[in-house]
């Protein structure tokens, strides 16, 4: 599998400081083409992607988490599918949870706009099993 050439953005929204401290972490001591950001709610994320929207800077991938408090994935997913998804169609969504519930993973995986479903932990594994196949082709040559 052709892996980009170049790093593409990646956005976290997840509420725990425990979960962003390992990313960055893993970021630190890997070489995943993802050029990562970090941010603690869901509201914050509407926020920042509500600011770049069109521009360079929106991510070309986005991961939530389930649980976290306020929004859940779940509402972020659809908030972010009727205000994002037609506006940057190549950007993909992901969810991703520690939850081993199937009700959750079939929800994520059927939602209008999702990608799919990771499980936690992310590894350096994870960006060539479940996000880079879901690309939009001709990914590995640009980011947008």
């Amino acid at each position: 599998m052709k892996m980009p050439s170049n790093k593409l953005n990646i956005l976290f929204v997840d509420d725990s400081k425990t979960e962003i401290n390992y990313l960055k972490l893993l970021f630190q001591l890997t070489d995943i083409p993802l050029n990562p950001t970090f941010i603690n709610s869901a509201h914050s994320a509407i926020e920042t992607l509500e600011a770049h929207i069109g521009s360079e800077q929106f991510p070309d991938i986005v991961v939530v988490d389930i649980n976290m408090p306020l929004m859940d994935g779940f509402e972020f997913a659809e908030i972010y599918n009727a205000k994002f998804h037609s506006k940057q169609p190549d950007t993909r969504l992901f969810i991703y949870s520690t939850s081993i519930h199937s009700a959750d993973i079939n929800r994520a995986k059927t939602m209008d706009g999702v990608s799919g479903f990771i499980a936690k932990p992310f590894s350096d594994n994870t960006f060539a099993e479940c996000i880079y196949p879901h690309l939009p082709k001709g990914e590995e040559l640009s980011t947008n």
